[in-house]
């Protein structure tokens, strides 16, 4: 079945083998997940397909169903034990391969869209000389907590998946309440860490050290051939009509041109477009984006290439795509990156 038959093209969306792991529990403990993924709206069978993906809000009906049916709160936190590398497409496999927890944060902030498009995530160095990994939700959609319950443990534990296990972050804050009391000791025996409650957003803040410590399953040519395989499962979800495709595309062919050409404004874009400038971002809100976060993807995308795989001054790569002098390019592969330009081109970062 091709991907985009079993979902919208505008829900949310989630990978449909991240349900296996609660299909294997609800087994597990003599349930028939069968049932309860009929009462969701799912086609069980779909878990089968590796590319098939699940509108997140029928998920979140399914973990409903599952809390209500066992009466576990912790649910999410018992299901990751059946969850392997693969359950997560290219994605899973390529984080295994790379040097640091900050390259492998760095692959599934690229590739997450892969995982679920319900939420990006941020890896945002601190002025404290932390790093936070932060998950956004995209518009007002909102998983089930059991399901980030689950994906925050498992991120929270991923030095341990890469044969690190003293790689913790230094907390994990959750955007749900705190769990009954019953369950909070197994809260933080799962996450090994100290856990925050109400929060705000969803992050994991980890020390600069911990992040760039270096891995020993570290291959850097497996992992940019799954690098490769990621991004061409990406462009195989994108609606050819989307609004944010037809503007990545018209950003992205000034930038492959190399030539200093200052990057198109709103009013630019919308007017390719044949649209007004109030439109186009409209059309692109109702994506989920916005005009500058699409712009700040598709530079940070580029330099990170141009950084790696050419020899073109760093200055030159700063004016191709927009910033005004190598110093402001500078500034931005610091947000990005936690590095600067020369350190990402020598390998250091």
């Amino acid at each position: 079945m091709n991907i985009k038959t079993a979902v919208s093209m505008t829900a949310p969306t989630a990978l449909a083998t991240w349900m296996k792991g609660l299909a294997q529990h609800l087994k597990h403990l003599g349930h028939s997940p069968e049932q309860l993924f009929e009462q969701a709206g799912l086609d069980y069978a779909l878990m089968d397909q590796p590319e098939a993906r699940f509108p997140v809000i029928k998920t979140t009906r399914l973990w409903q169903l599952a809390v209500e049916q066992t009466g576990d709160e912790a649910l999410g936190l018992k299901t990751i034990r059946f969850i392997t590398p693969t359950s997560f497409h290219s994605v899973g496999m390529s984080v295994l391969a790379s040097r640091t927890l900050n390259e492998a944060f760095q692959r599934l902030s690229k590739f997450g869209e892969l995982i679920t498009d319900a939420s990006e995530m941020l890896l945002q160095p601190q002025a404290d000389n932390t790093v936070e990994l932060a998950i956004r939700l995209r518009g007002d959609v909102q998983p089930a907590f059991q399901s980030t319950d689950g994906f925050m443990a498992l991120l929270a534990n991923v030095g341990k998946a890469l044969g690190s296990p003293e790689l913790l972050p230094l907390r994990v804050e959750l955007i749900r309440p705190p769990p009954a009391a019953q369950h909070l000791d197994f809260f933080d025996k799962v996450f090994c860490t100290e856990v925050l409650y109400g929060q705000a957003q969803m992050k994991l803040v980890f020390t600069q050290e911990t992040v760039n410590a270096p891995l020993t399953g570290a291959n850097a040519a497996i992992a940019a051939h799954l690098d490769q395989a990621s991004s061409a499962a990406i462009e195989k979800l994108k609606p050819t009509h989307g609004c944010a495709y037809k503007v990545r595309q018209l950003i992205e062919a000034v930038v492959q041109k190399r030539s200093g050409e200052p990057l198109p404004s709103a009013e630019d874009l919308a007017r390719q477009m044949n649209m007004s400038s109030r439109n186009l971002q409209r059309k692109l809100a109702d994506e989920g984006v916005t005009l500058v976060e699409m712009m700040d993807q598709i530079k940070k995308d580029a330099a990170e290439r141009r950084l790696k795989d050419d020899k073109d001054p760093i200055t030159a790569i700063a004016l191709d795509l927009g910033f005004s002098d190598a110093s402001a390019f500078s500034r931005a592969c610091k947000r990005w990156f936690g590095v600067s330009p020369s350190q990402i081109r020598t390998g250091k970062g």
